[in-house]
This record gives C-alpha cells, structure tokens and sequence, in this order.
C-alpha cells in the first residue's frame, strides 16, 4: 500500500484548487481529505499489527524460557533432592511436587493432606513442626527447621524444612507454600563428622593429660629438690598444692569469686602452688638452714628468692605467652610474702591489690609451715597453728580466707596427717 507523501500530495491539492470551481475545489478537498484519512488509519493499523505481532513473539519466547527455567529448576530439585509444596487458602487446594512425593517414597496419585505428611514425623519431632504451623499462618517471615521422618518401611531420614505464607492486606493467608529437602546424607557425614571430632578431641585430651603429667612430673621432681633442703619430710609442697585446692574450692562458693574461680582455676592453682618457693635454689644453705634467727642482712637475702624465682618463670612465659600454669605461678611465686595490711615483701603490696592466688598460697604455706618441724623450730599443732592463723586475719591473711579456714579447718589437719 502506498504510504501517505504529505508533501506530493499537498501539491496535487494546490493545483487543483488553482484549476477548479469553487464547488468543485470543496468535493476535491472533502475527497483529498478521506484519502489522507484512510492513508493515516492504515498506516496506525499497519504499527498496531507489528507491534502486536513483536510483543506476541516476545510473550512467546518468554514463556519458553520460562518453561525451560521451570524444567531445569525441577531437574535441580530431584538432584537435591529437594520437593516443593503449595497450599491454596482461598480455594482450599493442596499439591506436592513428584520429588516431595518421592521423598516420602508415596505414589503419585496419593492425595496431599497435613494429616499424611505429619504420619511420617518422628513424635519427638512434631512439637517442632506445630511450632511451624502457628508461625506459617501468624507471621509473614519464613520459618525452617531440621526433623527425622520414618518412612512406611522404617527407615529414618532428615528433612529440611521451610514454610512462608502470603498474607492479603487485612492479614487473612492467601497461600502458603515452601520446601522440603532430604538432608540424611549430610546428617551422617555431620554425625560422622562429630564422631572423628570427638574422637580426636579424646586423642588430643589423652595426650595434653599424658605430657601435663610428664611436665608436672619433671616440675615436681625439681620443686622437691629445692625443698629438700630445708624440709625432712618432703611433703611440703603436696601439701601445699592440697590446702590450696581446697581453700579455692571453698572460696569458690562466695558470690564475689564466682565468676573468678572455676574448675579451671582449682586445678590450676593445685598444679602452679608448688612453684612458690622454686626461688631457694638460688639462696646459700648458710642462710636457708640456719638455726637460729637471720639478721637484717640474711633475711634481706633470703626474700630475694621471690623474684629469683619469679625471673626463672618468666624465661618460661616468653616462650609460652598467656599459659594460665605460668601466670598463675609467676603471681603465687612473686606476691606469696605479700600481707593483708601491706607489711609483706617485696612490693608492700596491700588487701586485693595482692592477687587472689598468692593470698591463698601465703595462708597454705604458712600453716604448713607451722605445723612442720624446721632447723630453726619444733612443729606446732592443729591448734596452734589455727590459733596463729587468727591472730594473723587482717593483718597477714585475708580475712574472709581465714573465715573459710576456720570454718574447715579439720580438713586442713586430716591432709596434714595424711600426707605426712
């Protein structure tokens, strides 16, 4: 069809009006006039019918596209497999995908019901899954969680669930739909998984307790070396370890060291106790068993062993930076001379400013001390010792630690005889 020329026709129109009537002119303009008109419709009906014919080619290879989509995303969900699930509220229709179905290992024409899926959960799992529901039909946000089903057969599988709803603006479910994935294989690879991890740990625990025991072992043997030399029995140090122990597990049960003392702390104080006097190796036997009192200038020697020792363990902390066993006997052998009322050395240090293990260990290793016999004093008795041990709250011990060892104090005298 020939397409309307604006301009050629224009001119056809001006040399006809230039040639004719009047009346004649008014018919050719009326005439020239349907024809521009029919020209213009064809031309818009002719864009009409392309631009239709292009957005139905376009709808279409959309919708192959779609289609395509929709196959390859059931192909992924059987190769997870993954089923899918859709509940119509509004017309009250329920389907399950084919993998859904052969998750539950169902036939195809088996009819989709709540009822039916929840025959499949295991019993302890299905307050879960009630969870769900309320959430599915109240909340807008998706819900998912893992349960176990058992299969007509007796086999138990995990699933992973997830639930949403779509809600209409007064809040009334329009659809809910969501996913159920079979995740029984990656269960057992995480059980089997946590089995090894756990085995592992055991295999690690074993061999920590194994080359701890070696360390301690080596620390005692050498800790026992040192003590020899002023004490006949030998025991000193395990019985310091021991009231150590104990006053922390006593002192533990206070609300201020609850949150400082734990299972941890107990065994680390039992462990690290030994090391307070490790700095004797370093002061003269002239000084260390002489019988009578030291003058000014010995006992200014003989508190040296505190840093003494405290510098042979920090050769030990640089190699092993923030190991609770050394920090703790860094502070119990440094502050072990420390006292309550600041009178003690070699800081002055006074009350809490004096760490918690080295109070502990100052009260330990005095009553120890008191109840043994030394080149320079007979041994005390229960009695005695606990006396001196009150005399010395406030003063030399923290208060609420003698409290604590009053309170037991028999079982302080049972581990003195014992370990005697």
């Amino acid at each position: 069809m020939k397409r309307w020329d604006a301009e050629h026709d224009g001119e056809i129109y001006r040399d006809i009006q230039a040639q004719a009537s009047p009346a004649l002119s008014l018919y050719a303009l009326e005439s020239y006039a349907i024809i521009v008109d029919n020209v213009i419709q064809n031309e818009l009906l002719r864009n009409l019918v392309l631009s239709h014919a292009d957005i139905a080619r376009r709808l279409e290879e959309t919708n192959r596209r779609l289609a395509e989509s929709e196959m390859l995303l059931q192909e992924a969900q059987q190769i997870a497999h993954i089923g899918r699930w859709d509940i119509d509220h509004v017309h009250d229709t329920r389907t399950w995908s084919a993998s859904y179905l052969e998750i539950l290992r169902l036939d195809p024409t088996v009819l989709p019901s709540r009822e039916l899926f929840e025959s499949f959960i295991v019993p302890e799992d299905l307050p879960l899954v009630h969870q769900g529901y309320v959430r599915l039909m109240t909340q807008r946000i998706p819900w998912d969680s893992q349960v176990r089903l058992r299969l007509r057969d007796g086999e138990i599988i995990w699933v992973h669930i997830r639930l949403q709803t779509e809600f209409d603006e007064s809040g009334k479910p329009l659809r809910s739909y969501g996913t159920m994935q079979d995740i029984t294989q990656i269960k057992r690879a995480e059980e089997e998984l946590e089995r090894y991890n756990k085995h592992l740990k055991e295999m690690v625990a074993d061999k920590v307790k194994e080359i701890s025991e070696s360390q301690m072992a080596t620390i005692f043997a050498l800790v026992k070396l040192a003590e020899s030399r002023d004490d006949e029995t030998g025991a000193h140090i395990e019985r310091t370890a021991s009231y150590c122990r104990l006053l922390a597990e006593k002192a533990r049960q206070l609300p201020q060291y609850r949150d400082v003392i734990d299972d941890e702390y107990v065994s680390t104080i039992h462990r690290a106790s030994p090391l307070h006097d490790i700095g004797k190796v370093g002061i003269s036997d002239l000084i260390l068993l002489k019988p009578g009192k030291l003058t000014p200038e010995e006992f200014a020697i003989m508190k040296t062993h505190v840093e003494i020792g405290y510098q042979t363990l920090m050769t030990i902390d640089k190699r092993f930076q923030n190991n609770a066993f050394v920090q703790m006997g860094l502070d119990i052998t440094r502050y072990h001379h420390e006292k309550w009322d600041g009178s003690g050395y070699l800081f002055e240090l006074k009350g809490e400013a004096i760490p918690l293990s080295a109070r502990i260990m100052a009260l330990a290793d005095v009553y120890d001390a008191l109840r043994s016999k030394r080149v320079y004093k007979p041994a005390f008795t229960h009695e005695q010792a606990l006396e001196i041990i009150h005399e010395g709250s406030g003063k030399h011990f923290d208060p609420t630690l003698v409290k604590l060892f009053s309170a037991s104090s028999y079982e302080f005298a049972d581990l003195f005889e014992r370990m005697t």
